[in-house]
């Protein structure tokens, strides 16, 4: 049997992300109980980059997609949203629904290649599309990872994207390729939310232009609303994120 590049890529990924995440979301947050009682107590803070454009989302049916740790999924659980996470390492499954059993709200967490979503049975399902920062980066292929996207979607519905700015990831971050139209894939230590702390595997990642993730949303039938830069938190002169809403 042949196995598709990519599919080895997420493989590897997948491994990485399961490698001592759940102690790893212990060290950061503390237990899941320490952790829901703050978002309990201000879930508006863990949804801080997201509300201004989301507005009321009590009612809405909200997928998470690779929503990891589960924080925001049970922030929006917490004002009323009915949450799906689809994320593809266990270690982060355990974490989010321990974290919302302690907050006292109900998640669903699908374990699951998010191109391969439409194996869930879920498609045209989702008021709203939530990404949040780490996103785009571990799919090869853009094209495909947003026609999954509006797959998902209901007509009409939206899609919210926070990511890291191209500019900051490809040449400002220190192990990017340090060149904007560099294509290639690029082998990198998996995050530790914890600064300082020790490796916790490799990745591997392909960082894209703001002009490739526009153009591929468009292509997949979504129509851009809004697109902001905001400065970066460590050196404010260039971007450091980006939000880009979009409708289904």
């Amino acid at each position: 049997m042949t196995i598709d590049a990519s599919d080895a890529t997420t493989e590897t990924n997948r491994n990485a992300w399961n490698a001592q995440r759940f102690g790893a979301w212990l060290s950061a947050f503390g237990s899941p109980d320490a952790e829901a009682r703050k978002i309990v107590a201000e879930p508006t803070y863990v949804l801080r980059r997201l509300l201004p454009y989301l507005g009321e989302v009590s009612g809405k049916r909200i997928c998470s997609v690779q929503g990891s740790h589960g924080r925001v999924a049970v922030a929006l659980a917490n004002l009323g949203a009915e949450v799906l996470v689809i994320d593809f390492a266990e270690e982060n499954r355990r974490f989010a629904l321990e974290l919302a059993a302690c907050a006292g709200v109900v998640i669903d967490y699908a374990l699951c290649d998010v191109l391969k979503a439409n194996e869930l049975g879920r498609n045209h399902q989702f008021d709203i599309l939530v990404l949040e920062l780490g996103i785009l980066h571990y799919h090869q292929d853009l094209d495909r990872f947003f026609l999954v996207m509006r797959e998902l979607a209901v007509d009409g519905g939206t899609l919210l994207l926070n990511e890291f700015h191209p500019i900051q990831r490809k040449l400002y971050w220190p192990e990017g390729p340090h060149h904007y139209f560099e294509a290639a894939l690029i082998e990198a230590d998996v995050p530790n939310p914890v600064d300082g702390g020790e490796r916790l595997g490799r990745c591997m990642y392909r960082f894209w232009t703001l002009g490739e993730i526009v153009t591929a949303a468009v292509n997949a039938g979504f129509r851009v609303a809004r697109l902001d830069e905001h400065p970066d938190w460590e050196n404010p002169t260039i971007p450091g994120s980006f939000t880009m809403l979009a409708e289904a």
